[in-house]
């Protein structure tokens, strides 16, 4: 199976506990110091606890993306297979028939340790300590022919353990919240009827005796003082925080801005990179299907951007540094563009000298720029990402181009929460000393394509940023081929949307279909056009005609292309410049013989 089949939002969903799971896989393996396969195989434990192969779809989902992490880590099939057998293993290890799952808990517990008051102090459950607890009724509720009552007994079997046992002595009240909302976690992936976190919530308090938050001194740790503060999951201290809404007794008001303190004068105008498209210091989107030209056009930008070019496709824009990070496109494919681009414009490679910076990975694989966090979905930055960063502060540039979110986001693309906290990482750096423009590249989903929105994945690719972007072919098949692409703003928070742009592919990458052209570009022009009528006038002599059809077999690009005095021009070259010729009425298309046979060729218009 086609892990590109699957991930799109049209054709599978990806549970978030799955896409966690693969997220925290990546980030394991993703620390140079530590032992890969070992981390490969913790990972590949916490996927396989979170799928059944009940779910074909979703189970070759996991497997095929465990593997290429695999790749990425440098396994082979065999290698990775030996380490995904024993993970799949140690997914599935149950406690001894004579153990019941409290007790394998209990045992497990972390030796104890003197408390500040001379007692001994009570083991801190983990979520490793909780897993082995689920792990009896995991395997219960799968092999049941109610699971609608085996979760409903495993919920009931837990409020008796934790009031009545010694951990519902030891247990204090932030810690039974975890418990509580890893249960529920845990019953929301294997429950196939309902879905509704909140039910499944408030059933397991009601079961715990525990309606709503845990009273303060309900169940302690043990002593009579109330149990430090500790930071749940999501890195937040919720204990003494009010029970309701209403109750703020216990915090400080938020600070609130009054209009009345802004200057009594217009603010200033909106910083554009590229007039109407591109803001300066926020993010924008570029999307466009795999070809479409998203990185021609942005390399086009960042070179006339750090040489201080008039504008861009016909846009005007401001000078500034520019730093390419490409997470997909190698050197040599970057270099080939940018040449082809400097001899189309009219200048050298070596004027950017001082201001334009790209950034390549080791390899491929090691491109990602953030992973999700295991509990919270929000995107944590990598140490490249971080050490990026450090390089953007001390290049100041004004724009910033990140070719692409596939490449770069190791997260969820569906994920609300994962999508959003991505971009605002972009969005942070945006914010900086040299305010940059961040242009985010990025490939539409199947939904985005048929649709005609062009988005990619969750709606909060397009929703998070204030401007965005979209190349893609016309509607016009014909046209399509022809090499024609239209560019459009889909989005834009400050200036106009819409404002398409008609693009066509010609030597020197994406143009705009009807411009002027450059002073070299001219002047290449003009001589592939006296190219073309000299050899058009060989032919002849030659009594060789030569067609303007291009299903022709005589077709006169393809047949100069193959003359050795051709002048080094490629066919697109001289299929331009046989169009330019007949639109100036230089050449013409004569038609001979019969009207049931009729052939034509091309010839000088003599006067």
């Amino acid at each position: 199976m086609n892990g590109a089949d699957i991930i799109d939002e049209d054709a599978i969903e990806i549970p978030v506990n799955l896409a966690t799971a693969l997220d925290g896989c990546r980030r394991l393996v993703a620390n140079p110091k530590a032992d890969k396969p070992a981390m490969f195989e913790r990972g590949a434990t916490d996927v396989f606890r979170t799928v059944t192969q009940d779910d074909a779809a979703l189970w070759e989902f996991a497997k095929e993306t465990l593997y290429e992490i695999a790749d990425g880590i440098g396994l082979d099939d065999t290698a990775a297979q030996t380490v995904l057998d024993a993970a799949l293993a140690k997914s599935f290890e149950l406690p001894g028939a004579d153990v019941t799952p409290l007790q394998a808990w209990e045992k497990n517990d972390r030796p104890k340790a003197p408390h500040v008051n001379g007692s001994a102090a009570p083991p801190i459950m983990t979520a490793d300590d909780m897993h082995k607890f689920f792990a009896g009724w995991r395997a219960t509720i799968k092999a049941a022919p109610s699971r609608e009552k085996a979760w409903r007994d495993c919920a009931a079997d837990v409020a008796a353990r934790v009031r009545g046992s010694e951990i519902g002595r030891r247990v204090a009240a932030d810690q039974l919240d975890r418990l509580i909302r890893d249960l529920g976690l845990f019953i929301d992936r294997e429950r196939p009827d309902s879905r509704d976190d909140d039910f499944i919530q408030r059933r397991i308090a009601e079961a715990l005796g525990t309606p709503g938050n845990v009273p303060n001194g309900t169940l302690t740790n043990g002593h009579d003082a109330a149990p430090t503060p500790q930071p749940d999951d999501y890195g937040t201290i919720t204990t003494g925080l009010p029970a309701t809404i209403d109750d703020t007794s216990a915090v400080a008001p938020a600070k609130l801005i009054s209009p009345a303190a802004w200057p009594n004068e217009a603010p200033p105008p909106v910083d554009w990179l590229v007039v109407n498209r591109v803001p300066r210091g926020d993010v924008t989107t570029l999307h466009g299907d795999g070809g479409a030209g998203k990185t021609d056009i942005a390399l086009r930008l960042g070179a006339n951007v750090a040489r201080a070019a008039s504008d861009w496709l016909g846009h005007e824009i401001h000078a500034g540094k520019v730093l390419f990070v490409s997470g997909e496109e190698p050197e040599r494919e970057l270099q080939r563009r940018m040449w082809q681009h400097s001899q189309c414009d009219g200048y050298r490679l070596d004027e950017l000298a001082d201001s334009f910076r790209l950034w390549l990975p080791d390899k491929i694989s090691d491109a990602a720029m953030a992973v999700a966090d295991r509990y919270s979905g929000l995107m944590q930055p990598t140490r490249i990402m971080q050490e990026i960063a450090a390089a953007i502060v001390e290049f100041s540039p004004a724009l910033i181009i990140v070719d692409n979110v596939a490449a770069t986001f190791a997260g969820n693309q569906n994920d609300r929460v994962s999508v959003r906290s991505y971009v605002n990482l972009w969005r942070q750096i945006a914010h900086g000393p040299s305010k940059p423009a961040v242009l985010l590249l990025d490939h539409p989903s199947l939904s985005g394509l048929t649709n005609g929105s062009g988005r990619g994945g969750n709606m909060d690719w397009r929703n998070a940023v204030r401007s965005a972007l979209w190349l893609h072919p016309p509607t016009d098949g014909a046209e399509a081929d022809r090499g024609i692409r239209i560019l459009e703003t889909a989005k834009s928070n400050y200036g106009p949307p819409g404002n398409p742009l008609r693009l066509v592919w010609a030597e020197g990458g994406l143009q705009l279909e009807h411009t002027q052209p450059s002073h070299h570009r001219a002047a290449k022009d003009a001589e592939c056009e006296e190219t073309f009528l000299r050899l058009l006038d060989q032919r002849e002599g030659q009594g060789r005609h030569v067609s303007g059809q291009a299903t022709a077999p005589t077709y006169a690009p393809k047949a100069f292309v193959e003359m050795p005095d051709n002048g080094g021009f490629a066919r697109k070259a001289f299929a331009a410049a046989m169009e330019r010729l007949l639109t100036a009425g230089k050449i013409v298309q004569v038609m001979e013989g019969p009207a049931s046979r009729q052939r034509g060729h091309l010839t000088r218009k003599h006067a």
